[in-house]
């Protein structure tokens, strides 16, 4: 039976009380149910009144974060009404990824989750605030759970409860790691060439057309200049020595699919991936993302297309720390169907932790296409044979010296 029917039954009785004492003459029956009619509605009223204009908000110091910074958690409640209430008992249902200081909180309702929760007393007008420290220790997209709030009255006969969901969000960066720190050479670690020794055409910046040559490509063939013409012609364009770097980001972290995903290697391939990022950012390349992985706000592949804007380093943190640990195709089908899109001679930058044999043939074919291939393997022992002019680094010894994602163990 709830609160409420117990409400209406003690209150039903009390009536009859009254009404039998009446009838009867007994003055301290009716004096009795009177007085506890009375006390009733008034904890009743209160109860009614206890979680109206009581505010409660949450406010993080910063919204954007990477992973390893702290920020600083600010809990408001506010009584902004003339009456005092005896208790007010908050829950905060917050992600189990933020590290509260000073507190472990309790298991939560939801999945993944912690509850924090507060208990106190507040007289009119009254606020109150909590300060935590929350660390920041896993990259991702964090949106703050839903807020139980409950009161009552004077005397503890009734409660009221309030849940709203929660609004607040933090977005916590992957962490950046100097290049030279994860075991990558210091001097062109994505085998750049100096500026002039390596030149591609640029298919944004048109130059004319020219006779068809044993060997260009069939997507430059100009077919209206050729039925003009009588002849095989294609276009030109003119040169430019702009690198272009696709960070290709593979989530695969097992042999198979079923068996889960290790969140210390994928934890190292976002890590990689945005080191590598932060390298080309600062040397103005024009950078790009492609991943197999999807992220948490929408459910289809990663991709980024390529560009210089000031913004793109920022775009690509975002995405990389909203990926979810499942694939959404193997990135060997993914890349094997999507290489045609890279513009011709990209640098392909692969971060992958486990080099599945099919995605080692993928590897090959794009080089054979006149792109440049790196792969950043971040995976556990050696990196399996690829074909020549692949540049390869593996660097998971390296993270194990860094400790980066430590706190997982190998699985």
């Amino acid at each position: 039976m709830t609160g409420q029917s117990w409400h209406e039954l003690w209150m039903l009785f009390l009536v009859v009380l009254a009404i039998v004492g009446f009838f009867t003459g007994q003055a301290l029956v009716v004096g009795f149910a009177g007085m506890a009619l009375l006390t009733s509605g008034i904890a009743w009223a209160w109860n009614k009144l206890s979680l109206v204009d009581l505010s409660y908000t949450r406010e993080l110091s910063e919204s954007r974060v990477f992973a390893g910074e702290s920020v600083t958690l600010t809990l408001t409640v506010t009584n902004r009404k003339p009456i005092p209430l005896p208790r007010v008992r908050i829950e905060d249902e917050l992600p189990e990824e933020l590290r509260i200081g000073g507190t472990e909180g309790e298991p939560g309702s939801s999945p993944h989750t912690r509850t924090l929760k507060h208990s106190t007393s507040m007289s009119w007008y009254e606020r109150i605030r909590w300060e935590y420290t929350v660390k920041c220790t896993e990259p991702g997209f964090y949106r703050l759970g839903s807020v139980r709030m409950e009161s009552g009255d004077l005397f503890g006969f009734f409660t009221s409860h309030a849940t709203t969901p929660g609004k607040e969000y933090l977005l916590v960066y992957p962490r950046v790691v100097p290049l030279a720190e994860l075991g990558l050479p210091a001097v062109r670690p994505l085998g750049e060439v100096l500026s002039g020794s390596r030149v591609f055409e640029d298919p944004a910046r048109p130059a004319g057309i020219r006779e068809y040559q044993l060997g260009d490509p069939l997507k430059i063939v100009d077919w209206k200049a050729t039925a003009r013409l009588q002849g095989l012609h294609v276009r030109t364009f003119e040169p430019t020595s702009t690198i272009t770097v696709v960070l290709v980001v593979a989530v695969e972290t097992m042999s198979r699919r079923w068996e889960g995903y290790s969140r210390l290697h994928l934890d190292r391939v976002i890590t990689a991936a945005a080191s590598v990022a932060s390298y080309s950012a600062e040397r103005a390349y024009t950078l790009g993302l492609f991943s197999n992985g999807t992220p948490i706000l929408a459910d289809r592949p990663m991709r980024v297309s390529p560009s210089r804007s000031p913004e793109q380093l920022t775009i690509i943190l975002e995405a990389l720390a909203t990926l979810r640990p499942f694939e959404a195709a193997p990135m060997a089908t993914q890349l094997s169907e999507h290489s045609r899109r890279f513009p011709f001679g990209t640098t392909l930058a692969i971060v992958v932790a486990f080099m599945h044999p099919e995605l080692a043939l993928v590897i090959g074919d794009l080089s054979r296409q006149g792109h440049k291939v790196v792969v950043v393997y971040v995976g556990s022992g050696a990196c399996p044979d690829l074909p020549d002019g692949v540049i390869v680094h593996e660097i998971g010894g390296y993270f194990d010296r860094l400790g980066v994602g430590s706190e997982y163990g190998q699985a």
